[in-house]
């Protein structure tokens, strides 16, 4: 009896791609919420889901979206559940950025959820505007505007600069 490959069958890359996603999604939902408590278990639940549906979503073009999608709706219920405001706190250690960077993250925490979410996905994680309206379920219309709205707000921050 033959036994099959180990890259055979619906969890076919599925470990190769939580090692590389679940960073990503650590480090979106902390530049979204700055709350490090709980991102590291919504991230983990996010990419349990991921695993039972694998057998559909490896095959998408951008598998990490649709992570990003539930991980931010599995959020976004932990902070309605517990009416959780999300603290303005100092990056964690994830984010080994310079302290320009910093402060910017820390701005991005600032912003309303959904301008917060557009211009994370956009100018943090490189999403298209289509890309970001599949995540978060709105019309391109509707991100360009979070976008539009959420730079501005950033801008008025960050005290008028274009960074």
């Amino acid at each position: 009896m033959r036994t099959p490959e180990p890259d055979q069958g619906p969890d076919q890359g599925f470990a190769e791609f939580f090692r590389t996603c679940l960073p990503v999604v650590t480090r979106t939902l902390t530049a979204l919420t700055g709350d490090t408590r709980v991102v590291d278990d919504v991230a983990q639940d996010a990419l349990v889901i991921a695993q039972h549906r694998w057998g559909d979503i490896h095959a998408y073009d951008k598998p990490e979206a649709w992570v990003l999608k539930v991980a931010i709706r599995l959020m976004r219920r932990w902070q309605q559940k517990y009416q959780h405001e999300t603290p303005l706190v100092s990056m964690p250690e994830v984010v080994e950025r310079v302290r320009e960077v910093e402060a910017l993250h820390s701005a991005v925490r600032q912003l309303s959820p959904r301008h917060r979410e557009a211009v994370a996905l956009h100018h943090l994680l490189g999403y298209s505007v289509s890309e970001i309206a599949s995540v978060l379920v709105v019309s391109e219309s509707t991100v360009r505007t979070h976008l539009s709205r959420g730079r501005a707000e950033l801008r008025r921050i960050l005290g008028g600069s274009d960074e």
